[in-house]
């Protein structure tokens, strides 16, 4: 006696298999999504001009203490503000010393000994010598500053 083959039965490996194909490309798909979002988050920064030139005409006129006079954290941001004065010129602290202690800019804060008191100040200066690394704008680096830092100002209490 043969055997007969049924109707069903390749009908059945047909669709287990167009089942598999379409797992396959759902994953593909969710793959390629999930590379593409980590590339444009992960990738460097767009610019939208010439990188910002290190040094220029300051609104703060006083020279930057030496990074030899702190340790840590806070001689590597001395040191990167004594580098990129114009860019560092250019930031508004967000620790608003401007309001408190009347500096004029983030280098204010570097003129003296604030800048080594401060995490605001010092995040600050470090994340903009990151940016002027990745060769951004002037403008760029006060957008992207101005993102990361951005806080309602609050009065200190006494």
């Amino acid at each position: 006696m043969s055997k007969k083959k049924s109707k069903n039965s390749g009908t059945a490996k047909v669709s287990a298999k167009s089942k598999k194909i379409k797992t396959a490309s759902v994953s593909l798909g969710a793959l390629a999504v999930a590379i593409a979002g980590f590339t444009l988050l992960s990738g460097k920064r767009k610019r939208t001009g010439p990188p910002a030139q290190a040094t220029g005409k300051l609104l703060e006129t006083r020279p930057v203490l030496t990074h030899k006079m702190f340790s840590g954290k806070a001689a590597m941001a001395y040191k990167m503000a004594a580098e990129i004065p114009k860019v560092v010129d250019s930031q508004f602290c967000y620790c608003y010393c401007k309001r408190d202690h009347g500096h004029k800019t983030l280098l204010t804060c570097f003129t003296n000994t604030h800048g080594s008191k401060c995490g605001i100040c010092m995040g600050e200066v470090i994340y903009a010598y990151e940016l002027y690394k990745e060769q951004l704008s002037l403008d760029d680096i006060i957008r992207e500053m101005d993102k990361k830092f951005y806080r309602p100002y609050r009065g200190h209490k006494i």
